[in-house]
């Protein structure tokens, strides 16, 4: 059985370091409750990538704030990293067979446990962390390839199809056909109870990023919802800048109808904040119009340039 070590160094290179500095992602059997203190006491052993995944951080970050250094990943971002790669399993269509289809359910349970033990960020600056790792979560996807031929056809969700599939493409008259699945479908194709946990467990998992959260909040699926940590976020004026500025980066009318859907949602303990999520929505929509209304001064030639 692995170690503790090795575990976090499959962690570490199969998904932090492709997820902050782009590549492909490599799973790694489910953590659960083990992502909760893998990331003690722990960094990454290659200084190299150390030092980039570092300046690839800060550069995120700047998007948002005038920061030149962030604090290494602590404890609570490796918890998310590994419930990032359990959720992710989820949607591995040879986990469960015929008579193992529980494992899936089994999984996704324990995806929620695991956030469920993730605390929100303590203040902004934790907030501006986690997204500066987590904010490409959303551009995931998957290549899925399908294979024609003469006589038959196959399949194959995330792995390229074996070589000789592929021989003699004309005399076989094969057909290959490969397409990008996002993050948010990876589960289309297994039992509607299995997919249906998939976007709830996604959610939560989103909702311990809330700049991640609201960065994304145009998504097809699922549907962005008010959580304790993104009111939390836009209750302090650092906070609500940071979420504007994240906002400002996606179609305005888009947002706003995301606010909107999301403010009428609104229900039990969190319905206590309605007026800060209000107020908020409101600061937004108006930024946004003002943002449309801002003077422009025209070139010689008739091209635009916003006013400085």
């Amino acid at each position: 059985m692995a170690s503790d070590d090795e575990r976090f160094e499959e962690l570490a290179t199969g998904i932090v370091t492709p997820l902050v500095l782009g590549g492909k992602l490599r799973l790694a059997r489910p953590f659960g409750q083990l992502g909760t203190k893998l990331g003690e006491g722990r960094h990454i052993v290659d200084a190299d990538v150390r030092s980039r995944i570092d300046v690839a951080r800060v550069r995120r970050a700047r998007l948002l704030a005038p920061v030149d250094t962030l604090p290494d990943l602590d404890a609570h971002e490796w918890a998310l990293a590994a419930a990032l790669n359990d959720i992710l399993q989820v949607t591995n269509h040879e986990l469960g067979g015929l008579f193992t289809k529980g494992r899936y359910m089994r999984l996704v349970r324990s995806v929620f446990d695991l956030c469920g033990q993730i605390p929100p960020p303590h203040d902004v600056g934790a907030a501006l962390a986690r997204h500066a790792t987590f904010a490409r979560v959303m551009e995931l996807h998957r290549a899925d390839t399908s294979v024609r031929w003469w006589t038959g056809s196959a399949s194959f969700r995330g792995v390229p199809p074996p070589k000789r599939l592929l021989m003699w493409q004309n005399l076989r008259r094969v057909h290959v056909d490969t397409q990008r699945v996002p993050l948010h479908e990876m589960c289309d194709g297994l039992p509607s109870t299995v997919a249906e946990g998939y976007q709830i467990a996604l959610a939560a998992w989103l909702s311990r990023s809330p700049l991640t959260d609201l960065g994304s909040i145009t998504r097809a699926a699922p549907a962005f919802a008010w959580s304790p940590a993104t009111i939390a976020l836009i209750a302090v004026p650092a906070g609500r800048i940071l979420a504007f500025r994240v906002l400002s980066r996606q179609r305005a009318e888009h947002v706003s109808a995301a606010l909107e859907k999301a403010r009428a949602g609104l229900d039990g303990g969190l319905a206590t904040h309605r007026a800060v999520v209000e107020e908020f929505s409101q600061e937004v929509v108006s930024a946004f119009e003002a943002m449309r209304a801002k003077p422009e001064k025209r070139t010689a030639s008739g091209t635009s340039l916003p006013r400085t």
